[in-house]
């Protein structure tokens, strides 16, 4: 997501207050599918499938709706719900329909589960290849014997890519979670296996408290700093989720030193005036970063200088396969002007202006109605860089790519940092730059909120 009034790439499902009707949802989206209980999933998915239309034809940001034909398209999926039983298949055909829209910002989310699942790792690329970057203690997964360095190949016969990954975790947490989930490992021996790893399951009070917790930590502490020498500091910006003074905090603490590198791994955007904000302390005069192409019109994102606080200094930026919307923007704008150097992997490319709805669906049930909830992730805006390109789907590539090995990361050592560091003249280890913790990987139920829309990353 990137626009002024909205959180970038940052899902927020505004559903906290009804935690009783989700108990009342999950009862039902796990009914056996009796004839009855099938009319009932069939009702509420064409009902479902009918509000997403309206939205999309009032809302979407190209007219054209990037070549679909809505109406055509979307007979087919309610011919397609009319033949279908459970809830998991008319979710899924729900689905399907977005993602040929084959934009990472428009999604369908079904209404929440009473218990999210959880496999017990956290799985990022790196590279061209899907590797573990957490375990979690007592879990399942840990008992088999999977290991941060991993390499995952499959993941329930899906071969995984770059360009599927998102798909594949938005089938397994939000549209058809599994109790267990055949996964194909390379070890870092490079031997391979395949392994059922047992899911276990989370209530929504607790993983409430646990997205609170962790946004909380973000908005208290969404940076920190740490010399590297007297010429040479290095920050890192875990997100643009915040107001400017923390920019501005940030900026003062890099001070008089000639060198910065500024960490951006895992960040997943934030508010595009933050951005702005901080792109404004890298230049001397007010510049054109981009353009957001409207369904009536279009806006220019322009950052003002900061003027004679403006950090004159060398820059390194840092960003991996988790940098997205808003990290990405500014990577991608400091590689156009020149003004540094991005260091690490490609970005996520998903960089498009996108508003969440929450929508409200009802059916009668003993006399009242049960209110269902369910989410759509619409993009409102496309967005055009100023050298005329688009990053949705293609990314920032870095000017120097450099990822983690598996061994590094099971050793919690930076080999990143420290060739950022090295490239402005700094003699740093892997293992020195591991001490600085700047390399912390998304947790797992991060991620599984992320993909179901019942929180933010």
């Amino acid at each position: 997501m990137f626009s002024k009034q909205f959180v970038l790439s940052t899902l927020i499902f505004l559903l906290l207050s009804f935690q009783t009707s989700y108990a009342q949802i999950e009862i039902d989206i796990n009914e056996e599918a009796s004839p009855a209980n099938a009319k009932i999933n069939r009702d509420r998915g064409l009902s479902m499938l009918k509000d997403i239309k309206e939205e999309i034809k009032q809302r979407y940001y190209d007219k054209n709706y990037r070549g679909i034909n809505l109406d055509e398209r979307f007979k087919a999926a309610e011919e397609a719900i009319k033949k279908l039983d459970n809830n998991s298949q008319i979710f899924r055909t729900i689905a399907q329909v977005l993602l040929e829209f084959k934009d990472s910002h428009t999604r369908f989310y079904p209404p929440s589960r009473a218990f999210q699942a959880e496999y017990g790792f956290t799985m990022q690329m790196i590279g061209n290849n899907c590797i573990i970057v957490a375990v979690k203690k007592g879990s399942d997964a840990e008992t088999k014997g999977l290991k941060i360095g991993d390499h995952i190949t499959t993941v329930s016969n899906f071969k995984i890519t770059r360009g599927n990954l998102w798909v594949i975790k938005y089938l397994i947490y939000a549209l058809d979670p599994q109790e267990n989930l055949k996964l194909n490992i390379r070890n870092t021996d490079r031997t391979e296996r395949e392994i059922q790893v047992k899911a276990a399951f989370k209530s929504i009070k607790d993983r409430h408290l646990e997205a609170e917790k962790r946004r909380k930590e973000k908005r208290e502490n969404p940076y920190k700093c740490q010399e590297i020498n007297t010429e040479i500091i290095a920050c890192q910006l875990k997100t643009f989720s915040v107001g400017t003074k923390y920019i501005d905090k940030m900026m003062k603490e890099v001070g008089a030193h000639k060198k910065l590198i500024l960490d951006l791994r895992g960040n997943g955007g934030g508010y595009v005036k933050t951005e702005e904000h901080l792109t404004g302390y890298f230049f001397d005069r007010d510049m054109k970063v981009a353009t957001f192409l409207m369904r009536d019109g279009i806006k220019v994102s322009v950052a003002k200088s900061q003027k004679e606080k403006v950090f004159k200094g060398e820059l390194a930026v840092l960003i991996d396969s988790n940098s997205a919307s808003a990290s990405e923007v500014f990577s991608r704008f400091i590689q156009l002007e020149k003004r540094g150097k991005v260091v690490g992997d490609v970005s996520a490319g998903a960089v498009m202006t996108s508003n969440f709805f929450s929508i409200a669906n009802a059916r009668p049930s003993l006399g009242s109605a049960v209110i269902s909830f369910f989410g759509l992730n619409l993009t409102v805006a496309d967005l055009i860089m100023s050298d005329g390109k688009r990053l949705e789907n293609v990314g920032v590539i870095p000017d120097y790519p450099v990822g983690p090995t598996g061994k590094a990361l099971f050793d919690k050592t930076d080999p990143i940092l420290a060739y950022a560091a090295e490239l402005f003249g700094a003699k740093m280890t892997a293992e020195e730059a591991g001490k600085f913790y700047f390399l912390i990987k998304k947790e797992e139920n991060e991620d599984a909120e992320e993909n179901s829309g019942d929180g933010e990353n």
